[in-house]
């Protein structure tokens, strides 16, 4: 059987003052338990887990700097009326 993957993938070049308000609605939406991210007509809602995988990287060269954050979480599965871990 295969899995069912979706996908939204936003990327180009922002202002500073953009990114620094998308950031902070990440945070208030991780915050409340649900994290929606749309592109055009397109939408992802996400629902993340009380423990995360964090990745963060960054680098520097001459004349370019990069930062780089990877959040990742198992997703819940519903078992007999409650909730549990997958791979619980």
């Amino acid at each position: 059987m295969e899995k069912e993957k979706n996908k939204i993938r936003i990327e180009g070049v922002m202002q500073l003052t953009e990114v620094i308000a998308n950031l902070e609605k990440l945070v208030s939406d991780m915050k409340s338990g649900v994290v929606t991210l749309a592109a055009g007509d397109e939408a992802l809602t996400l629902a993340p887990s009380v423990l995360v995988n964090v990745e963060m990287k960054a680098s520097q060269k001459k004349d370019k700097e990069k930062f780089a954050l990877e959040i990742s979480w198992k997703k819940h599965k519903e078992i007999e009326g409650g909730f549990a871990e997958a791979g619980a």
